[in-house]
């Protein structure tokens, strides 16, 4: 008869066979569990994208998002299989919560020679998507007249705050500039008679004109404003935010090339858009360097 101590080495062979066995018939059910989590798609959290007020992005009454920007942007990320959650803020604000994280993604304004420039550090488009004249427009009604650079002088100009306080200069050397939220509070004033000219861009000119019925005049050219797509290196939502904007971009251009884009203007009544769109908008990314 076998003593305890002999029989130790037979349990424990019987448990690794046993041990073995289950892991035999477990393995099929564990392999495919690996198999499908490895293809199962992983479901990303909606990217979170800014929209500040103006003609080609706006919230109505109700909360709901309207205008060529977001309707571009849904689109855009849809091909992507990606969801857009559009959160409303001021430009200042969008610029912040770009380098923070808070957002992913949100449409940058650079007008060359001036402080309006796209933030630092962070990721954009190679090329701009639109290059639009700015001007000084006044109410048609007043007669307004600018031959002289020194004529500027005279009045009171008005433009959007899309830079902070301590950058601000003078909008074309003339020392009097009010700045406003966005570009329908601009008109407002302009047509309150509290500034004598607003800048704003021939497209934003129109359809304001249209929507406070209001006759504006363009008085005289100044600068050019070009937009660029801006992606934050921050974001939790995004892991390679370099990658992302090169694959929006190719998503961009063939959402061009099947004309949807001329839908969305059409769409949005914003079909003189089309004439500032960039024909030579180059399918690549870049980190934009720190000053």
């Amino acid at each position: 008869m076998q003593s305890l101590r002999d029989q130790r080495p037979h349990k424990k062979a019987q448990v690794r066979c046993l041990a073995l066995l289950l892991l035999c018939l477990l393995w099929p059910s564990l392999q495919a569990q690996t198999i499908q989590a490895k293809t199962q798609p992983e479901t990303l959290a909606p990217l979170k994208v800014a929209i500040y007020p103006s003609p080609f992005g706006y919230q109505d009454d109700k909360g709901v998002t309207h205008g060529v920007t977001p309707d571009l942007i849904t689109a855009v990320t849809k091909t992507m299989g990606r969801e857009v959650e559009f959160i409303h803020m001021t430009y200042l604000r969008a610029m912040h919560e770009l380098k923070t994280g808070g957002i992913d993604m949100v449409e940058g304004i650079n007008i060359p020679s001036t402080n309006v420039r796209l933030p630092p550090e962070t990721i954009t488009t190679l090329t701009p998507h639109v290059i639009l004249p700015l001007s000084l427009y006044s109410l048609a009604d007043r007669g307004i007249e600018i031959n002289t650079q020194d004529q500027i002088k005279r009045y009171r100009i008005g433009t959007v705050r899309i830079i902070p306080t301590e950058q601000r200069s003078p909008w074309l050397n003339e020392g009097n500039t009010h700045y406003f939220e966005g570009a329908n509070n601009l008109t407002k004033a302009l047509l309150a008679k509290r500034i004598d000219l607003a800048t704003l861009d021939p497209v934003s000119a129109g359809i304001i004109s249209k929507q406070l019925d209001v006759d504006l005049s363009r008085v005289v050219d100044f600068n050019t404003l070009s937009t660029f797509l801006l992606f934050s290196p921050a974001s939790p939502r995004i892991r390679n935010a370099l990658k992302f904007c090169q694959d929006y971009v190719s998503a961009q251009i063939k959402i061009f090339d099947d004309d949807k884009y001329d839908a969305i203007l059409k769409a949005n009544n914003m079909t003189s858009l089309l004439r500032y769109y960039n024909q030579d908008y180059s399918p690549g990314c870049r980190i934009i360097p720190a000053e």
